[in-house]
């Protein structure tokens, strides 16, 4: 009985401290993922998706023109359901970013909605 109710303390413990970390670190790993796809399509030289995410001519160019984004967050999460937005620095520019970001149990891999320089 013991030995059931220390594997059940770790067992229950353990969903804890992942839900925990889960909702804390929530922003940084979407920001995260969001920076490793657009450094992705900017190396792939993906111009049609890097187009398609730029919400007009200015961003386009912008991303277009880098060798590689380093995204750096000015707030949290100011969307709402699965749709996130967050306003971000990205090399001295002010922008901001729309993430479409499923947040369940175990989160599934956020895509970049839209992007725009400021």
């Amino acid at each position: 009985m013991k030995k059931f109710l220390k594997v059940s303390f770790v067992f229950v413990l353990l969903i804890t401290t992942y839900l925990l970390v889960n909702f804390f670190l929530f922003d940084k790993w979407t920001l995260h993922q969001s920076e490793h796809q657009l450094n992705s399509d900017i190396e792939n030289h993906n111009t049609n998706h890097l187009k398609q995410i730029s919400k007009d001519k200015k961003t386009y160019k912008f991303l277009k023109n880098e060798k590689k984004i380093n995204i750096v967050s000015q707030s949290d999460n100011q969307g709402s359901g699965n749709i996130n937005y967050y306003r971000v620095t990205i090399h001295n520019h002010s922008g901001e970013i729309y993430i479409n970001a499923n947040h369940d149990f175990i989160p599934k891999k956020p895509t970049i909605e839209s992007i725009r320089m400021l």
